[in-house]
């Protein structure tokens, strides 16, 4: 995908009746099951549990594997269709089961045929639940920075350190570890961090305190505390050293679904913007009929669209199997802040009733602060996208 010379063949998103009638399952399970409870989980700032294995039930947790590791055989563009409807609803119910795929997708990808039996096929049937502790609390988007380490004795890998913002590490049945195997090489920091798999209640595996963010309240993160944990080696998911390419791979499709989430989100905003100006009066008119309330919905229906085509656009090249990094970081870009920017206009026209805490926006603008942050930050996605740019120039 060039960014001076595209193909229109890039830009072909075909969208099966199979994609949509899937879709229609997932928006009726929102609709029916999720939605009811959105208030509930955001107010109490606990998960509906039973209603995370339902959705585990109804084939969401492995919607792009194949049948033979629980999976749904479905793609990335199914998944994004099954996230944006359910962020639509509930940014944190979406987040519980993105976050699996932050462990799922490394096992399909880099694990060993035994790694996906053991580890990928309970996932992806939704009958366990999983957790990627990358960030620590003095590194953030600095993947290469990490102090956690692993020391080789006998057959197994002694872990210590701590890792912080690790989105289900309360919930989770299996965790996804990063730590440093070996110090990093001269003009080669990435080197020497490796991937490891370990289940719950393994001795030196503590989860710490929960940490209450801004935003996806019903699933916020904790810190994970690790004592001397004992991994075997059979255990380490790729390469010994080779963790960050690991965990880079992940993010690239990760992102693709942090852009659904901020889709649904944003759709959310516009429709809430769009029922409240149809049923308000003010001096005697409907919300509507003011010019100043059509601008921005107008402009709210745009932001929608332009984000939903470029999510869609990033997960048909990832089923292509073509170079699908910048398109998600900049689909990543326009979906989070077409959240942000919607939930903010849909305040402005609903006044006092915008800000309130009983209103769905107040919720979106919160949750879309935390969704532009994980996945790496969108300052991060310039970034990206300006080192594909310099590649296809030949500059790096």
């Amino acid at each position: 995908m060039s960014t001076l010379f595209p193909r229109s063949t890039d830009y072909n998103i075909q969208i099966s009746e199979e994609h949509e009638a899937f879709r229609k399952v997932v928006r009726e399970f929102a609709e029916k099951e999720l939605a009811p409870l959105t208030a509930k989980i955001d107010r109490d700032n606990e998960m509906d549990m039973e209603l995370v294995k339902k959705a585990g039930a109804l084939g969401l947790f492995g919607v792009p594997f194949p049948e033979e590791y629980g999976g749904s055989n479905g793609d990335d563009l199914s998944l994004v269709l099954a996230t944006e409807e359910l962020a639509r609803f509930s940014a944190a119910f979406s987040a519980v089961i993105g976050a699996n795929y932050l462990v799922s997708v490394p096992l399909f990808l880099f694990g060993t045929p035994e790694q996906k039996t053991r580890f990928l096929v309970p996932i992806a049937r939704g009958e366990k639940l999983g957790a990627h502790a990358m960030t620590e609390p003095g590194t953030g988007s600095d993947v290469a920075g990490i102090s956690t380490t692993a020391t080789k004795e006998g057959k197994n890998y002694v872990v210590n350190g701590k890792k912080m913002f690790i989105t289900n590490g309360d919930k989770a049945d299996t965790y996804l570890i990063f730590a440093r195997t070996s110090a990093p090489e001269e003009g080669k920091r990435h080197r020497g961090v490796t991937a490891f798999i370990v289940e719950k209640g393994a001795p030196g595996l503590k989860v710490g305190q929960r940490i209450n963010t801004i935003g996806l309240r019903g699933d916020q993160p904790v810190e994970l505390i690790f004592e001397n944990l004992e991994i075997p080696e059979e255990n380490v998911v790729g390469e010994l050293g080779r963790g960050v390419n690991v965990a880079l791979s992940t993010y690239d499709h990760g992102r693709v679904g942090v852009a659904a989430q901020g889709t649904g989100l944003a759709q959310a905003a516009l429709e809430a913007a769009l029922n409240y100006s149809t049923q308000r009066q003010t001096f005697g008119e409907y919300l509507l009929t003011y010019q100043q309330v059509q601008f921005k919905i107008a402009e709210m229906a745009a932001a929608v669209q332009t984000a939903r085509l470029l999510t869609y656009w990033a997960a048909a090249l990832t089923k292509k199997g073509k170079d699908f990094i910048k398109a998600s970081s900049i689909a990543k870009i326009a979906a989070t802040e077409a959240a942000e920017t919607n939930a903010h206009k849909a305040m402005l026209i609903m006044g006092a009733n915008g800000v309130s805490a009983e209103m769905q926006v107040e919720r979106i603008l919160r949750d879309s602060q935390v969704i532009k942050t994980y996945e790496g930050t969108n300052d991060i996605q310039r970034l990206t996208i300006m080192k594909e740019i310099a590649k296809e120039m030949g500059v790096v």
